[in-house]
């Protein structure tokens, strides 16, 4: 395996992709050892994230635990992530790859009539006793 040396700009990348990716994308993800793989200049880091330090390429050549949230940030797809607007997408890309602006935030779905508002009035009742 490869020893990958980033510099801190790049480390940057990293770090508010994985940020972002946190606030917008469902699951749990171990990105625990973020900081001591990048230290121990890994070519795959926490959970997938392999990195590339060649002058020219994308930080981030590939996300194996989430392709489609990759997509959208590196190759520029901004319908690859369903359940964000081409605007959220093109501003999570200006975000993570240089830093500008601000991260998009993530509009939660409300409870919908039926099931879901059952639930939340169950919840609610359970939280007052």
């Amino acid at each position: 395996m490869a020893e990958v040396v980033l510099n801190n700009s790049q480390k940057n990348v990293v770090r508010r992709y994985v940020e972002t990716w946190r606030r917008w994308r469902p699951g749990i993800r171990g990105f625990r050892t973020l900081e001591t793989d990048m230290e121990n200049r890994l070519e795959v880091l926490v959970d997938g994230i392999a990195v590339d330090d060649m002058p020219g390429r994308q930080v981030i050549a590939a996300d194996t635990k989430d392709d489609e949230f990759h997509a959208a940030i590196f190759r520029g797809d901004d319908d690859a992530v369903p359940d964000m607007t081409a605007q959220q997408v093109q501003q999570a890309r200006r975000y993570i790859l240089s830093g500008e602006g601000a991260m998009p935030v993530r509009t939660w779905r409300l409870p919908t009539p039926g099931i879901d508002a059952g639930v939340v009035a169950l919840r609610r009742t359970a939280t007052q006793r």
